[in-house]
């Protein structure tokens, strides 16, 4: 049997490697030209008009179908912002959730929808009946109707929270001089 020197053998295997690793040049491909598209919203979300966009406060909730009022016990907080998110505190719990103006004009003012609704978990026995009102409410909000300090949400129902800016709030407050 002859043998091979090793070094014969290892030389070999570089040539056979470097041969498989060079190729011949290829041509560049030809570009193509691609029409310019429209890039795709990331939401429906229209722009968020300026008059939704504070700091609010629940003053009155029209419940039963809008035909009884009732008065939050505690302060319930509501900021809208204008990436289509919208956060706040029930008087116990923080929330927050996406909304989308939908465009249409429902009967009850312009279309909106809320949700879905998160908020944090603490039990607070004096607010609780009023936090879950208000949460069920707000995630069923269909229509908003709102000027430079007043907002009213419409829910799918019928019932209906009422908002005030909180700087229309502070004016309100009489001074008092001592």
């Amino acid at each position: 049997m002859n043998r091979i020197p090793l070094s014969l053998i290892l030389v070999l295997i570089a040539i056979l490697v470097s041969a498989g690793c060079s190729t011949a040049p290829q041509a560049a491909p030809a570009a193509t030209t691609v029409p310019a598209t429209a890039a795709p919203s990331p939401s429906a979300t229209p722009a968020v008009p300026a008059e939704l966009l504070h700091n609010w406060k629940v003053t009155q909730m029209a419940i039963q179908g809008g035909t009884a009022i009732t008065y939050p016990n505690g302060e319930i907080t509501l900021t809208i912002q204008p990436d289509g998110t919208l956060y706040g505190n029930t008087g116990c719990n923080n929330y927050n959730g996406p909304f989308t103006l939908t465009g249409e004009t429902p009967p009850r003012g312009k279309g909106i929808k809320i949700g879905p609704v998160s908020s944090t978990k603490m039990y607070c026995r004096s607010y609780a009946e009023q936090e879950s009102l208000y949460l069920n409410i707000l995630s069923t909000v269909m229509a908003y109707n709102a000027d430079k300090d007043q907002l009213s949400m419409t829910a799918s129902g019928g019932e209906v929270l009422i908002f005030q800016t909180q700087q229309s709030l502070s004016a309100q407050v009489p001074a008092r001089g001592y």
